[in-house]
Formats: C-alpha cells, sequence, structure tokens
C-alpha cells in the first residue's frame, strides 16, 4: 500500500472541518456549497474571449507554444534575468504538472502518483524540499541548499500554473 497522500490529506481535513466557513482548494479547484467544481467568472470571460479568436487548434511543437514559454519565462525570472539572458534557463510547456513530470523532476511534498510515473520511467527521484510545514511558507534555505547539493548534470523542475493567455501581445 502507498504511503498517505500529503496533498490529497488537505481534502481528507477538510471533510472532517465543521466549520461553516471552510473552502476546499486543496485539489487545485474551488467548489460550492454542494460540492460541485465552481468555476470563477473571470475563468469564464477567459474562455469567451478565446472562442471569440477562433482558433485554427494547430498542434503545438513538442516544446509548447515558443512564444507562450519564452513570455513565462521572463514573466518568472524577470526581463533583467543573466542566466535567462545568457541562454542558461530552458522551458517547456506541458500538458499539465502531471505531464510535466515525464519532462523533469519531483518537488516534496507531492501528489502520491507522481513518484511511480518517474520510476516507472526508469528514473531516479530525489526530491527537493520547497514547503516548510510548521509555518506553511516557503522553505527558501532547504530549497536552496537542495538545489546547490543537485549533482551536475541533474536537472531541475519547477511547476508554475501559467496559462498562455497571461501572456498574449498585441500586434
Amino acid at each position: 500500500m502507498a504511503p498517505p497522500d500529503p496533498i490529497i490529506g488537505l481534502t481528507e481535513a477538510y471533510l472532517k472541518d465543521d466549520s461553516p466557513n471552510k473552502v476546499n482548494v486543496g485539489v487545485g479547484a474551488y467548489r460550492c456549497d454542494q460540492g460541485m467544481p465552481f468555476v470563477l467568472p473571470v475563468v469564464r470571460e477567459a474562455e469567451n474571449e478565446i472562442n471569440l479568436e477562433e482558433l485554427d487548434h494547430e498542434y503545438s511543437g513538442i516544446a509548447g507554444c515558443p512564444n507562450f514559454v519564452n513570455l513565462a519565462l521572463r514573466f518568472v525570472y524577470g526581463e533583467d534575468s543573466a542566466p535567462l539572458n545568457e541562454g542558461r534557463v530552458a522551458g517547456v510547456q506541458t500538458l499539465s504538472g502531471t505531464g510535466g513530470l515525464r519532462v523533469f523532476g519531483e518537488p516534496n511534498p507531492t501528489w502520491g502518483n507522481h513518484i511511480p510515473i518517474f520510476s516507472n520511467a526508469g528514473l531516479e527521484v530525489r526530491k527537493y524540499r520547497y514547503y516548510d510545514n510548521d509555518s506553511c511558507n516557503l522553505d527558501f534555505d532547504g530549497l536552496i541548499e537542495d538545489m546547490k547539493g543537485m549533482p551536475e548534470g541533474n536537472y531541475d523542475f519547477r511547476s508554475y500554473p501559467l496559462n498562455w493567455r497571461d501572456f498574449q501581445t498585441t500586434s
């Protein structure tokens, strides 16, 4: 039997909580009072804008939409990022966080299905710290220590929840 999933544990804690003022965002989806997914009005507006564009549904390349990837990297690292401007940072667009795992690495805590995805692909899994359970905040020191301790030639995977619509440019 697999170990308990720390992220799914958030939903389990939510279900046990008697507070009438609780909100379950443990699995990345807002829910209404009836437990059904709640789609934010701004998301509906974005969907409508996309539909109005009448996109051609052409496939992106294997690394995703280059314009989106480049704009996302500039957003995350900043226009003045030396590593980015020197070509030492790369990015790809993936189907989802889980889909991206087939490309790179594993944060801790993570979803219960992520480690088997890597193991089944024949990769050695090494976790890196990023979250401090005690403070409910970024474990910056642990993250930096783990990144500095990575053997040369290894890859660092970080999942940023960005949407290509955030990076549309006007012509």
